[in-house]
């Protein structure tokens, strides 16, 4: 929950005490102030009545730019301003904010995105992906979960089954992430950051015309830190986290009708830190691994062209797009405080993984204009992935019988094709029908080679030591939606809809069946789900109230359980049922008060499981990762200062909340609930702005993830292992614009 707790000039401790036992810890307040806002609004339209002019947020949901209230399902927008004063450089810390979304991940290298219950329990590969994330139009890996967000416009979080028209993996929503366009003027801006953990961040745009026709936009960013986690053989950081991006944008309007852009990125991301260590962490998280035995590094590269052309009643668009990905990742299999709890032993270990992902997507669409009285598109779309994952370097004397003691090669393709279309036609003057459906077929081929090494092939004398696997599978499925928007008056509509998504089959990333079983390794089923949702979305230019009540009713869902005692993969599908509520808006309050903020609650169970769960996963299990609350608010309080014209002083305070939840599907262990305290304070003239900021203030220690580690002797301990969140951080910045 994020909230600001100072209206004045000042941060009291005396403040932030207070706060912290009578306000913070209680999601409650979010929906108290968010009836306040609705009051709010009622008391504004009837002062304001008819001269009120309501300004719409324009989004592109649906490929065309429209009001977000004339969409039938939930979006959250989250905007350049948002980004910059919360300091969400990454997608990831972007959706950490925002209501009814969690980023889960396995062990800190399996990150995904579930919404409102609805996603893999554990992914099974890096193509089992529930939440379709696009990039101006092109569709992402799963891997950029963790994607930088450097010179955006906006990001649009698409709640529901969005496979209508994004297609695969969107069974749960989509997010568009969409960068500024190159200007036809002149602007630069620069933003610098300094913190402790050795944050640096230094990040420039500039953007102009180039010829009358031609306008380009160029933006690069730096920024490091030092891992949280420190290593108990040199006291020194894990790792230090760099990350280095670049964009640059060409728009060639090559006439009144028709716009040509081509984008292209650059993405190096290294020393990421995803080691796990045994819980309780303590105030100063530590490890034992051999000095420099952690590798995590990741490089990115993306291209994409959009062709747009304006017929006299429609939009034509055409959007291609290419991307390459390699991550490469070392780290030692035992981490040496954690066995030597588990067996008495620090065992020397390590492993290799080198993935390496080539992605192509075509998209031809036809629509009509922004603001025609018929909402419609239409289109086909071609998307194909090859990625090689390779496991190699892999030395494992501990328990010399395990299958990854290998050199594995493994190639997952896929190929895709979709045809879609969506209408929104006005029955009445105030009551709309939205229909869409979306015919897909989807082709995966997967090879794979395994080669043991010396450890195993010594150690088990007469087994095979060369193995391979070949499948394929083909599916035709369809996904659609059914809705209803009705206008109660200029201000608020209603609506209801019921779509359906659907998430394919693949191949496990980890299996090794094929290798010591003599059988090919078990392909996990599709999954889908119906869901259904009734909202309101109500707002003015003060104040703005959006309410979701939501069903999901998911077969098949995807899980994939580990015993790192025997290094054996469990593949298995589930049956989940999840339903909630959020709330989520705004509030221009007097006193140059802002409120920003949301509140939701989820119940996500699993209802159906194998008849003999390998994994002793139980019909009623809560699903792991998802807390019943979760809520977030933002205050900003601005006033000028006199000390010179166009001097003001912006104070901004936010919270996060997160509930209770269980850590692993088996419900064996749960997480608390916390919360996370950040703040900024900036002075701001028309061009500059420098500011101090405070991430954690409140220094909370919290859960990223956690898992259980069953006992490797049946008289021996067990373990829980995770990750912690990052301790309170303080730093300076300064912005400048021209």
């Amino acid at each position: 929950m994020r909230y600001k707790l100072v209206f004045t000039n000042k941060i009291t401790n005396k403040a932030l005490v207070c706060s912290n036992k009578s306000i913070i810890g209680s999601p409650w307040l979010m929906a108290g102030i968010l009836c306040l806002s609705f009051n709010a609004m009622a008391d504004t339209v009837e002062e304001k009545g008819d001269s009120n002019q309501v300004e719409q947020l324009i989004v592109t949901a649906r490929h065309v730019k429209e009001s977000a209230k004339d969409i039938p399902f939930t979006i959250n927008i989250i905007d350049d301003k948002k980004l910059v004063d919360r300091r969400e450089t990454t997608l990831e810390k972007a959706l950490n904010d925002t209501v009814g979304v969690q980023v889960i991940s396995n062990m800190g290298a399996a990150k995904s995105i579930r919404m409102r219950g609805v996603g893999s329990v554990l992914p099974m590969s890096g193509d089992d992906s529930s939440v379709s994330i696009n990039v101006d139009g092109m569709p992402q890996s799963k891997s950029n979960t963790t994607l930088n967000l450097l010179d955006v416009q906006r990001v649009e979080v698409l709640k529901g089954p969005q496979g209508t028209l994004f297609g695969r993996n969107s069974e749960a929503g989509a997010i568009n992430v969409i960068s500024k366009k190159p200007t036809r003027h002149f602007e630069s801006a620069f933003r610098t950051e300094f913190g402790q953990n050795n944050q640096i961040l230094t990040e420039g745009v500039i953007s102009g015309p180039l010829t009358d026709q031609l306008s380009a936009r160029f933006a690069v960013r730096y920024d490091e830190a030092d891992s949280i986690l420190e290593n108990v053989n040199d006291h020194k950081p894990v790792s230090i986290l760099r990350n280095k991006i670049a964009r640059g944008t060409l728009l060639w309007e090559a006439s009144e009708l028709t716009s040509i852009s081509f984008i292209t990125e650059i993405e190096d991301a290294m020393g990421m830190d995803d080691m796990y260590m045994m819980r309780p962490y303590g105030h100063h998280p530590k490890i034992n691994i051999p000095n420099s035995s952690d590798k995590n590094d990741k490089n990115i590269y993306r291209f994409n062209l959009k062709v747009e052309h304006e017929l006299d009643n429609s939009l034509l668009s055409s959007i291609t797009g290419y991307s390459y990905s390699k991550n490469d990742r070392r780290s030692p299999i035992y981490e040496g405080k954690l066995y030597h709890h588990l067996s008495g032993k620090t065992p020397p270990s390590n492993w290799s993984y080198l993935t390496k992902e080539n992605l192509f997507t075509q998209e031809f669409r036809i629509s009509s204009k922004p603001e025609a009285p018929i909402f419609w598109v239409a289109g086909i779309n071609y998307y194909t992935n090859d990625r090689h994952r390779n496991t190699y370097d892999v030395m494992d004397v501990f328990y010399p019988s395990n299958a990854l003691n290998a050199n594995i090669r493994r190639q997952f393709e896929t190929d895709n094709v979709g045809v879609f279309g969506e209408v929104t036609y006005p029955v009445t003057e105030k009551l709309k029908l939205t229909a869409g459906i979306r015919q897909s077929y989807e082709k995966k081929n997967y090879h794979a080679k395994w080669l043991a090494n010396s450890i195993y092939s010594e150690n088990n004398k007469g087994k095979s030591t060369l193995a391979f696997d070949k499948q394929k599978i083909t599916d035709n499925f369809t996904t659609g939606r059914l809705g209803l928007n009705f206008l109660l008056n200029d201000y608020a509509t209603l609506y209801g809809l019921y779509s359906r998504g659907y998430k394919t089959g693949g191949f496990n990333d980890e299996g090794t069946d094929f290798a010591t079983a003599g059988r090919s390794d078990q392909a996990y089923k599709s999954a889908y789900v119906n869901a259904y949702e009734i909202g309101l979305k109500a707002e003015n230019n003060t104040v703005g109230l959006n309410t979701a009540v939501f069903y999901n009713d998911t077969k098949r869902e995807h899980l994939m359980a580990y015993n790192p005692a025997t290094f054996v993969s469990v593949v298995e599908n589930y049956d989940i049922r999840s339903y909630g509520v959020e709330l989520d808006g705004f509030w221009k309050a007097p006193g140059n008060l802002d409120f920003t903020g949301g509140i939701g609650y989820t119940n996500a169970k699993i209802v159906g499981t194998p008849n003999k769960s390998l994994a002793h996963v139980k019909k009623h299990n809560q699903v792991p990762d998802t807390s019943h609350w979760n809520a977030n608010l933002t205050i900003l309080h601005s006033i000028p200062l006199n000390l010179a014209s166009g001097i003001s002083l912006e104070t901004q305070i936010t919270d996060r909340y997160i509930g209770s939840r269980q850590a692993d599907v088996q419900n064996k262990f749960g997480l608390k609930a916390y919360n996370k305290l950040d703040a900024r304070i900036a002075v701001k003239t028309e061009n500059a702005e420098f500011y101090v900021w405070g991430d954690n203030l409140l220094n909370k220690s919290y859960d990223l993830w956690g898992y259980h580690i069953p006992a490797l002797s049946h008289d021996g301990p067990d373990a829980t292992i995770g990750s912690p969140g990052r301790g309170r951080t303080l730093g300076v910045g300064f912005i400048y614009n021209y």
